[in-house]
């Protein structure tokens, strides 16, 4: 029997929105590296849909000034729309947690590929990242949460920054941040994929208070929407 390429690890609903998380287990990507990626995708509207009525925005994207097509450096049409469509040919098996060790064990995990994985319960998070061998993660609704909450997932997670004000406001909470703008803030570090080419898979900085020695992370906005990514990080309130 061919062994499966990824597996669904979690099935939800966000106002209302029914979503469901991919983990696929064989990469290409050459920032990340073959890191397990974590795909967080709407159950019943294909993520090239979702984008272009905005659903993303109150969904899986839920949090992110660059949602709907409004500065994201992800190509909906590409891997995501691929991933979705073999979900729903049934390619991927349900994954319990009793089994996450036989999968995460000895890989790295990239938490959000696409999407915000502080839609995935605390305690999964957990169990993931205690079965890997380590993670990244960047959530986005961590100001629409209250802050206890926030720096839970923040234990795990960066939290992502797009103005100067969402910035400031997660260094209040006490929150590593990953900032994404055109100018890199005093006293923060520029990602090593930028200045080092070192993949995510060998620098796994971004893993938020579970390395509260280390400091925020920036980086330029890239990507074909990188001009609008731009501007919002310029005129856009936290």
């Amino acid at each position: 029997m061919k062994k499966p390429t990824g597996h669904v690890v979690h099935r939800g609903t966000v106002d209302g929105i029914e979503f469901v998380v991919i983990a696929t287990l064989k990469s290409t990507n050459r920032k990340t590296g073959d890191m397990i990626q974590l795909w967080f995708l709407e159950t019943n509207k294909s993520p090239v849909e979702s984008v272009k009525t905005g659903s993303d925005a109150n969904g899986v994207c839920k949090g992110c000034k660059f949602a709907s097509g409004n500065g994201c450096y992800v190509n909906v049409g590409q891997a995501p729309l691929g991933i979705w469509k073999a979900f729903k040919n049934g390619a991927y098996p349900e994954l319990s947690p009793k089994d996450y060790g036989k999968v995460f064990g000895d890989r790295k995990v990239r938490f959000g590929a696409y999407g915000n994985p502080s839609l995935l319960p605390l305690a999964k998070v957990k169990a993931i990242a205690e079965a890997s061998e380590g993670w990244t993660g960047y959530f986005h609704d961590w100001h629409q949460m209250p802050k206890a909450l926030a720096l839970k997932y923040g234990q795990y997670f960066m939290a992502s920054t797009e103005t100067e004000s969402s910035r400031i406001c997660a260094d209040e909470i006490g929150l590593r941040y990953f900032h994404v703008s055109g100018e890199r803030p005093e006293g923060i570090r520029e990602c090593l994929a930028e200045t080092h080419d070192l993949a995510c898979e060998d620098c796994l900085l971004c893993v938020g208070l579970a390395k509260p020695n280390q400091r925020s992370i920036w980086i330029n906005p890239h990507g074909s929407k990188a001009r609008i990514a731009k501007e919002i990080a310029q005129g856009v309130g936290a």
